[in-house]
C-alpha cells in the first residue's frame, strides 16, 4: 500500500504520464528487479531503463558496523548508466527500510522501519543515519509537488530513529521515482527496482571456565544474528554455534553472497587461542584457503578467526543441504502410502541454519605458511600470489606475481588495470618496505622484494581503483589485503596443515549483501 503521504505523489504521476508530461524515453522503461547480498559496497546488476542499463551503487562507511557502536552511518546511493559509468541526474528514490532475515526462516517486519521518497538533483544521495531510540526523524525540506525529501546541495539527508541500533539484517528496497528531470516520473509498476541488504554484525562476548581459569571469547557474527547461544565442548575444545540462512538455490545462483563469522580467543588460552591452526567447519564442511583466515596481529592478547564464505563455497553447502532435503522427502514418500508428488530433483529448501564449529589442530609443526590467495576485507578482490625462488632467503631479491580476480566468479580482473599499493611488515607491524601507487596491468604485475632477515612478515596490498579504458575509476572494490610471508619457506615436504590463506586486519566486514542484506 502507499503510504498517505504520498498518495499525491502517485496520482501526480499517473496524470502527468498520461499527458505525456514526462519525457518520450520514459514511455519505454520496463519493470526489472536487482538484488544484493553482504557486502559493504557494490553495484547491484542494471535494469533496464528505455535504451539505457541503468545500475545502482551502494555503499555503506564504516564499512564494519557493529549493534555496540551506535555511531553515525552513511549510506550512499548512486544511479548510473552501466556503460558509460555516468552518474544519471534528478533522481528520485523511494527507499524502505525493513529489520530482519529476509529470506531465512526469520520473518521480516511486514512495516517498513522507513519508507519515504529522497531526491537529489545531482543524483548522489547520502543518507546520514544516527542510530538511536524514538521515533524516525528526517531533517530537511519536501518538494512540493514530489512530496520528496531533498538533499542539501552536498547530497546528503540527516535521519535520527532506530536504524541500524540492532545486529542482523536490514533490507533496503529502492525504486527509482524520477530520473533526468525532476518532473519525468515513472509509473509504480514500471519504475526499477533494486534490493540490497546490510549486516549490522551482533556481537556476543563471552566468560568461560576451563581448567579452573577464566577466558573471554568476542564471537561476531555479520551476516545475521545466531540462533541461540554460542556452545563451548570442553572435552574437544570445539566451539559451534549457527545462524537461520536461505537455502534457496534459484537465489543463491542470481546473487553474490558473502558469509563473515569473526572469533577473538585469548592467546593466554593454551591449545587454543595460542594456536596457528584450526579446525574451521560449515554444515561440517572444512574451510581451508582464502575461507579461512587466521589473525594474529590485530590484537596484542587475541586471536582472531575469521570464516570467509563466498558464493562459491555457499553454492556447494546449498546443494548438499537440498540433496539432503530430496533423499529425506523421497524417503517420506516412499514410507507413505500415497507416493503422489515425490519428486525429489524438484526440492528447493529455503530454510534452514548454517551450522559452524571451530577447535584448534594440534600439531609439532603449528607452522604458518606464506599466504597464497589474499581477500580484501570488503570481499571485493581476490589476489593470487607466488614467490620465487622457492624457499625464499633473506638479502636475495625475491620476486612475487601478483594475480587479481573476481571473488564470485573466481575469473581474472584481466579488462581492468587495478591501483594499489604494497606494504611489507615485520611480524610486529612494523613497516619495512613500501611501494605506493603501483599499476597492474590487465589485473597481474610482479613487483621485486629483499627480505633483511630470517623471519615471520606480513604483506599489505590495499586496492585503491580499478581503471578501464574510457570508464571512471571504479572504487567499489576497495580494500586491503592482509597476508604471510615465511623467510625462509617451509619445505614442500613439510607435514604443516597451516589452513591460513587470506590475513584480515582488524574488523573486516560487514556483511552487505547481495540478495538481501545490504549491500
Amino acid at each position: 500500500m502507499i503510504p498517505n503521504n504520498h498518495i499525491f505523489a502517485y496520482c501526480f504521476t499517473s496524470l502527468i504520464l498520461f499527458v505525456a508530461f514526462i519525457s518520450p524515453s520514459a514511455q519505454y522503461y520496463f519493470y526489472q528487479k536487482a538484488y544484493a547480498d553482504g557486502l559493504t559496497q557494490e553495484n547491484l546488476p542494471p535494469a533496464t531503463v528505455g535504451n539505457r542499463q541503468a545500475s545502482l551503487f551502494v555503499k555503506v562507511s564504516p564499512p564494519i558496523l557493529v549493534s555496540t557502536s551506535k555511531q553515525d552511518t552513511f549510506m550512499q546511493f548512486r544511479l548510473f548508466d552501466a556503460v558509460n559509468n555516468q552518474t544519471i541526474q534528478h533522481v528520485t528514490y523511494d527507499i524502505s527500510v525493513f529489520r530482519g532475515a529476509a529470506g531465512s526462516s526469520s520473518t521480516t517486519t511486514d512495516k517498513p522501519l522507513l519508507r519515504d521518497f529522497f531526491h537529489a538533483h545531482n543524483g548522489l544521495l547520502t543518507l546520514r543515519i544516527q542510530p538511536t531510540q524514538g521515533p524516525i526523524t528526517i531533517y530537511g525540506e519536501q518538494d512540493p509537488i514530489l512530496n520528496a525529501w531533498v538533499a542539501d546541495p552536498g547530497g546528503t539527508i540527516n535521519i535520527r530513529g532506530p536504524l541500524l541500533l540492532q545486529g542482523g539484517l536490514y533490507h533496503f528496497h529502492v525504486e527509482i521515482f524520477t530520473i533526468d528531470n525532476d518532473r519525468s516520473l515513472f509509473m509504480p509498476e514500471q519504475a526499477p527496482k533494486f534490493d540490497s541488504y546490510l549486516s549490522v554484525g551482533d556481537v556476543y562476548n563471552n566468560k568461560w571456565v576451563y581448567q579452573n581459569h577464566n577466558y573471554n571469547t568476542t564471537l561476531i557474527s555479520y551476516y545475521d544474528k545466531i540462533t541461540g547461544n554460542l556452545n563451548f565442548d570442553p572435552t574437544n575444545k570445539i566451539f559451534s554455534w549457527s545462524m537461520p540462512f536461505n537455502w534457496n538455490l534459484t537465489r543463491i545462483k542470481q546473487q553474490p553472497i558473502f558469509v563473515h563469522e569473526e572469533m577473538r580467543l585469548p592467546k593466554s588460552w593454551k591449545g587454543l587461542g595460542d594456536n596457528t591452526q584450526f579446525k574451521a567447519l560449515v554444515n561440517g564442511q572444512p574451510l581451508s584457503g582464502r575461507s579461512l583466515a587466521i589473525d594474529p596481529f590485530s590484537f596484542p592478547d587475541a586471536m582472531v578467526v575469521h570464516y570467509l564464505i563466498n558464493k562459491n563455497d555457499v553454492l556447494r553447502l546449498a546443494q548438499q543441504v537440498n540433496a539432503a532435503a530430496a533423499t529425506a522427502s523421497n524417503n517420506n514418500n516412499n514410507n507413505a502410502s500415497n507416493v503422489s508428488g515425490g519428486n525429489g530433483a524438484k526440492i528447493n529448501n529455503t530454510t534452514g541454519l548454517m551450522k559452524f564449529s571451530l577447535s584448534s589442530l594440534s600439531s609439532a609443526t603449528n607452522q604458518i605458511a606464506t599466504s597464497s590467495d589474499l581477500v580484501t576485507n570488503t570481499g571485493g578482490i581476490h589476489a593470487a600470489v607466488s614467490w620465487s625462488p622457492n624457499p625464499l632467503m633473506p638479502k636475495t631479491q625475491s620476486t612475487v606475481k601478483i594475480s587479481f580476480y573476481d571473488p564470485v566468479t573466481s575469473n581474472p580482473l584481466s579488462a581492468n588495470n587495478i591501483k594499489y599499493d604494497m606494504t611489507i611488515l615485520d611480524k610486529n607491524g612494523h613497516i619495512l618496505i613500501t611501494k605506493p601507487n603501483l599499476i597492474a596491468k590487465n589485473a597481474a604485475d610482479t613487483q621485486i622484494v629483499t627480505f633483511p632477515s630470517k623471519d615471520l612478515y606480513q604483506i599489505q596490498l590495499q586496492i585503491k581503483g580499478l581503471m578501464k579504458a574510457g570508464q571512471t575509476t571504479d572504487l567499489t572494490r576497495n580494500g586491503i589485503a592482509r597476508g604471510y610471508v615465511v623467510v625462509p619457506e617451509f619445505s614442500s615436504t613439510s607435514t604443516t596443515f597451516a589452513l591460513i590463506g587470506a590475513l584480515f586486519g582488524g574488523m573486516v566486514i560487514i556483511q552487505r549483501f547481495k540478495r538481501k542484506r545490504i549491500f
